[in-house]
Order: C-alpha cells, then structure tokens, then sequence
C-alpha cells in the first residue's frame, strides 16, 4: 500500500466540499427561479432542489412514474438554468401583451410553438413571429454584454473563478 500524502487527502476533501457548496448553490438558484412557474412545477422543483424528495418518493404521492418525474424534474432544471428564462422573466413588463404571453407560455412555461398557439388562440406564424423576436433581443443583449467586457481593460474585468 503506498503511503497516504496527508495534504493531498486534505485537498481532496476542500474539493468535495466546493463541489458540494456548488451543488447546494446551484439547487438554492433553481428553487429562487421557480418563483415564476406554475404552481404545479414549483412545488416540483422545491420538493426535489429545496426538500430533497427522491423522485421515487414523489411518484408515491402523486401516482406518476418515477422516470416521466424525473424526466420533468430534468426538463424544469434546464429551463431554470437557461439564460432566456431569465431574460424573459426580467424583460417581459416591457412588451407588448401578446409577445408577453407567448414569452410567459413558451420560454418561462416550456410549452411547444404549437401549444402556445393553440392556448393563447394566436396563429402559429404570430408565435413564431414573437419568439424569433425575443430570440433577437436575447442576442442583442449578450452581444452587448459581451462587448462591454471585451471593451473593458483586462485589469478591472472580474474573475471567473
């Protein structure tokens, strides 16, 4: 057996730390979003990232698979997580109702084209019209930002780390 390098097992249990503050970090931040979705998927995502439920546990209480929960547990996260909820969220007070309800239905809800026109009574081609619009100033807005920190001399930019 190779001798045991004490600063290297501590290093290692630092680094297992972080990855776990990350992770309770990254749970606290889909629960904070979930503020906006229906009632349903926020109660969802609080039972799971807040609550710590086991999909398993869940599909008992509420009579659904464990699979097709966690299937729905793994699709809210990725919308929770997706920059274009956010900017949805932040930006949708700014527009007009119709580009506010299919914003709501389609990027902060997670229904398809055809669903949000079917339940908000739109054409396909005016939900189309409206996303690709949002899709623009999404981009818009990351193009701006990513020259602002671009332009920014190289000793006032923040860290990633």
């Amino acid at each position: 057996m190779p001798p045991v390098d004490k600063h290297h097992a501590l290093d290692a249990g630092i680094h297992a730390d972080l990855r776990r503050r990350r992770r309770r970090d990254h749970a606290d931040q889909l629960v904070q979003r979930a503020a906006w979705l229906a009632p349903k998927d926020r109660a969802l995502v609080e039972a799971v990232f807040r609550d710590g439920k086991t999909a398993t546990d869940l599909a008992r209480l509420t009579g659904e698979s464990p699979r097709a929960l966690r299937r729905r547990v793994r699709a809210l996260a990725a919308r929770l997580a997706s920059p274009r909820y956010l900017f949805v969220v932040h930006h949708r007070d700014l527009w007009t109702t119709g580009r506010r309800r299919v914003g709501t239905a389609c990027f902060i809800e997670g229904r398809s084209l055809r669903a949000a026109a079917r339940d908000l009574g739109m054409s396909l081609h005016t939900v189309r019209r409206h996303t690709a619009a949002i899709e623009a100033a999404f981009e818009t807005v990351l193009a701006a930002a990513r020259a602002a920190t671009i332009a920014q001399p190289a000793h006032t930019r923040r860290s990633a780390s």
